[in-house]
């Protein structure tokens, strides 16, 4: 799953458990109702800004978003990376993935 789909599933959880519309939350930080409903598709790519706004404006502490969604997606990344450097013969981990 993409990461932008990943924040905006967040989002939207977000927004509705504090009973916002979209139409609320678009105009708590200035945007359309319809660029909340790309967010929330996955539709639109988040600058950190926006991030932060949407994050501000949900009064989410950003801490929760990295551990929910940024330390997931880096755990991701690096696995795959690793299992990519090994399949091309570059690294060996073998047993060091166990520790």
């Amino acid at each position: 799953m993409s990461l932008n789909l990943e924040i905006g599933k967040f989002i939207r959880h977000e927004r509705i458990k504090k009973g916002l519309t979209e139409k609320e939350l678009a105009f708590l930080i200035s945007v359309s109702q319809q660029q909340i409903s790309r967010y929330e598709r996955g539709d639109s790519t988040f600058s950190i800004e926006n991030i932060l706004i949407l994050l501000n404006a949900l009064n989410v502490p950003f801490n929760e978003f990295n551990n929910k969604i940024i330390k997931p997606e880096q755990t991701r990344l690096y696995n795959s990376l690793v299992r990519e450097l090994e399949l091309d013969g570059v690294i060996h981990v073998g047993n060091l993935k166990n520790i």
